[in-house]
């Protein structure tokens, strides 16, 4: 005997065929897994890929940006250095700061913005590292700033002349950490017990977590040097890390 779908029964149906038409229209499509990473398994290949990065880093000179003069009626306007290859940097990625005009906390409406310094201005003798970025270190040394130990410039600077060798490096060249480069302008409380705990073996440090903005990435390649100047802290060679490339 045949029998007719009840109503229930076709919408049942009508449910269950539109759920599944749904999902299967729904389905994330699987995306290409991107090829694997080298691995690095001699220190000829850590100064190889090294290298490279370097001659990338230099291989376009930057063209120096022209002398502006700040103005409130300037105020949309962007410093701009322009490379060999078109590429157009603003002061950030030179390693300078980005114009009070534009920085996006002072108040451009306010008449004491134009006595505020625009950073290509007041930073272009300052001498740059291989990334075209400020060199503060050298700039330090050649007397082209004069840190405050404080507001009124009435304090001095508590320096601390030790080195720290860390040398859990793999293939690279081992870490020295030098205190007075960082004292000339930072006070201890800058650094412990916050970011770095003031004892030995007691900072589990990674290149992982430097680059997640960890340890010495709170400060590096944000207003400290880049951290693909690998140079500027592997600077120690030794046996298993084959010859400089810098």
């Amino acid at each position: 005997m045949h029998m007719s779908p009840t109503p229930f029964t076709s919408r049942l149906l009508c449910l269950t065929l539109g759920g599944w038409l749904l999902s299967a229209c729904n389905t994330p499509q699987t995306a290409p897994e991107p090829d694997p990473l080298p691995i690095v398994t001699s220190p000829d290949k850590v100064t190889e890929f090294v290298k490279s990065a370097a001659q990338e880093a230099t291989s376009s000179p930057a063209t120096p940006a022209p002398e502006t003069t700040p103005d409130k009626d300037n105020a949309d306007s962007d410093d701009k250095v322009v490379l060999a290859t078109g590429k157009v940097l603003n002061a950030v990625e030179m390693g300078a700061s980005e114009s009070p005009r534009n920085d996006g906390i002072h108040d451009t409406i306010n008449d004491a913005i134009v006595v505020l310094q625009n950073p290509a201005v007041a930073m272009k003798d300052f001498p740059r590292d291989r990334r075209h970025q400020v060199d503060w270190v050298q700039t330090l040394a050649d007397g082209l700033i004069n840190p405050r130990a404080d507001l009124l410039g009435k304090g001095k600077m508590t320096e601390l002349d030790l080195d720290i060798l860390m040398k859990n490096t793999q293939f690279m060249p081992w870490v020295l950490f030098p205190h007075d480069r960082h004292t000339k302008w930072l006070a201890c409380s800058n650094c412990h017990p916050a970011i770095f705990e003031a004892k030995e073996g007691a900072n589990p440090i990674s290149m992982n977590k430097v680059l997640r903005g960890e340890y010495c990435g709170v400060c590096h390649d944000k207003v400290a040097f880049a951290l693909f100047t690998c140079e500027r802290c592997h600077s120690v060679p030794h046996e298993g890390s084959g010859p400089k490339w810098w």
